[in-house]
């Protein structure tokens, strides 16, 4: 059987909140392999997209697709299981653990689905080849006995792509990677996304759009919870309703 040519697909998707409707009738496909990027302005319902997409959120109607299968039902844990991962607008690492110990917590997360504090040092030590080679993947492996809590902002949020790289995502939903983040800290973290992206495919949503044209494959803009539009970063920026919706905001 042959698996959809998208990672992600959402039909007809709904979720309204006493009245309020934070998402309308979105259908939204994300091709695997690519990265994508979901924009819009503030409230134009792109964390409930990322929330209902991971089940954190139950949609009100329509379906989530991933590679296929129907996982509207499905619980947040079984979506990380079937290999997407989302990251958060804000930093979750363990503030007092070292780096290193961070990314073991995350790599034993992947092979037991939970992490046990009481497990042997000796036990642990076996993951210490792995999580290296992650630290080392997003330049951090040269502060691996570091405690997260005494690292600067831009290197806590790759520690946080580290942690969602170590469970080893078929699909990563970044939530404003960039944001808070001075120049150059954008710039390092766009190159690892790219890098990253290589064997995954990426939802992104993102506020800087120098960054949106440099990574995105595509682009779906929302506005009042719909898809405004959708194509390439030249396609959107053109269209004079995602202008006069977004692109001005942005730009102010």
């Amino acid at each position: 059987m042959l698996k959809s040519e998208y990672a992600i697909e959402t039909s007809n998707l709904t979720k309204t909140f006493a009245g309020f409707t934070a998402v309308d009738n979105v259908s939204l496909q994300v091709e695997r392999g690519t990265i994508h990027a979901l924009i819009g302005p503030n409230g134009a319902g792109k964390s409930t997209m990322f929330n209902l997409i991971t089940k954190f959120l139950e949609p009100t109607a329509g379906k989530i697709l991933l590679n296929g299968e129907d996982v509207t039902a499905a619980k947040p844990a079984a979506i990380a299981r079937k290999g997407a991962v989302r990251s958060f607008q804000i930093s979750s690492v363990f503030p007092h653990l070292s780096l290193l110990d961070n990314i073991r917590v995350s790599l034993q997360q992947r092979m037991n689905n939970s992490f046990n504090f009481w497990t042997s040092d000796r036990r642990l030590d076996t993951l210490n080849e792995d999580a290296r080679r992650i630290l080392a993947e997003v330049g951090l492996d040269d502060s691996e006995d570091i405690l997260a809590t005494e690292l600067p902002y831009g290197r806590k949020r790759l520690l946080e792509l580290a942690t969602t790289l170590a469970l080893e995502p078929k699909v990563m939903l970044l939530d404003e990677p960039m944001a808070g983040m001075g120049t150059g800290d954008v710039k390092r973290v766009a190159d690892i996304i790219r890098r990253v992206a290589k064997n995954r495919t990426v939802l992104m949503v993102e506020h800087n759009l120098n960054v949106v044209a440099e990574l995105s494959d595509r682009i779906s803009v929302l506005q009042a919870g719909a898809i405004l539009a959708e194509g390439t970063y030249d396609e959107v920026s053109k269209n004079p309703d995602v202008r006069s919706a977004y692109m001005g905001e942005a730009d102010a």
